[in-house]
């Protein structure tokens, strides 16, 4: 009989000190065993509470670009995988290219997720967090690159260029015009116009002698329009471009830049760039 009340105490104190080791989580407390890699923390300054809102100018593919009434290209599924990873939805404002920064610096976006070349007039007006590598690419309608002597971007003096407004190859073909003047030549006629879309029909239509289009620009457009255009020339293959913050604005900063890292780490990255045909080269990560 005593040996049953001593059993029947021993189990009783093993119950109690089971229990006294246990205490109720508090809200919002996680226990070690339930702590998981988090994602990362959304910006308090965000324009929409629970929302990344960028501006993009959606016609560059295959950055950013229109299909079937819908967004798509590489910088739209990335903004898709950061809102992702700090825990937000997205809001895309779309607008032409010359309008971006404006809109970034107005408060009316988070911010410019639209393939920014980095210019070093850029970052007087904008942070950025770099993400990738370009080259540009000289095209012309097929079997004109003879006829127009266009071979490289020496060959542009006194030719007419098909550019988009504010984009980095109107700023190249100014920096060429320098170059063209100090040496006694001809500088480019610059064709300024609203879209990449209004550039490749200038071309197309004989308004431009070529247009000067990022290498994975111009690739895509091959693909699109077999037969129409020739790729006369690559160069300048450090261009590095930029998702852009806020001037000063470190908060934005540091969460983008560790979202980016997060999706270089766990390989949505690189299967965004497979998915797009950049070449693994043009990775800023490599």
């Amino acid at each position: 009989m005593k040996k049953r009340i001593l059993a029947v105490c021993m189990t009783a104190l093993m119950v109690l000190s089971m229990f006294g080791g246990c205490r109720t989580k508090k809200a919002g407390e996680t226990t070690a065993s339930e702590t998981t890699a988090s994602e990362t923390a959304a910006p308090s300054n965000l324009v929409t509470k629970g929302k990344l809102t960028y501006a993009v100018a959606a016609t560059f593919p295959p950055f950013e670009y229109m299909k079937d009434g819908d967004y798509t290209g590489l910088d739209i599924e990335m903004g898709e995988a950061l809102a992702k990873e700090m825990g937000l939805e997205v809001e895309i404002m779309d607008m032409t290219f010359d309008g971006l920064i404006n809109a970034l610096q107005g408060g009316r976006c988070d911010i410019i997720n639209s393939a920014m070349y980095i210019k070093p007039e850029r970052e007087e007006q904008v942070d950025f967090v770099r993400y990738l590598t370009l080259g540009d690419t000289i095209l012309v309608r097929t079997g004109t690159a003879e006829e127009l002597g266009i071979f490289g971007p020496d060959d542009l003096s006194g030719k007419t260029v098909a550019v988009t407004a504010g984009a980095v190859e109107e700023m190249k073909c100014n920096e060429l015009n320098e170059q063209f003047v100090s040496e006694g030549k001809d500088a480019i006629n610059i064709l300024s116009l609203p879209t990449s879309n209004d550039a490749v029909l200038a071309v197309k239509n004989s308004q431009a002698d070529c247009m000067i289009y990022s290498s994975p620009g111009a690739a895509y457009l091959q693909e699109e329009e077999p037969g129409v255009f020739d790729a006369v020339s690559t160069f300048d293959n450090d261009t590095e471009i930029g998702i852009a913050v806020r001037k000063g604005d470190t908060e934005m900063k540091e969460a983008v830049e560790e979202a980016l890292q997060r999706l270089v780490d766990n390989g949505t990255y690189a299967e965004l760039l497979e998915k797009y045909n950049f070449p693994e080269e043009l990775s800023y990560f490599k």
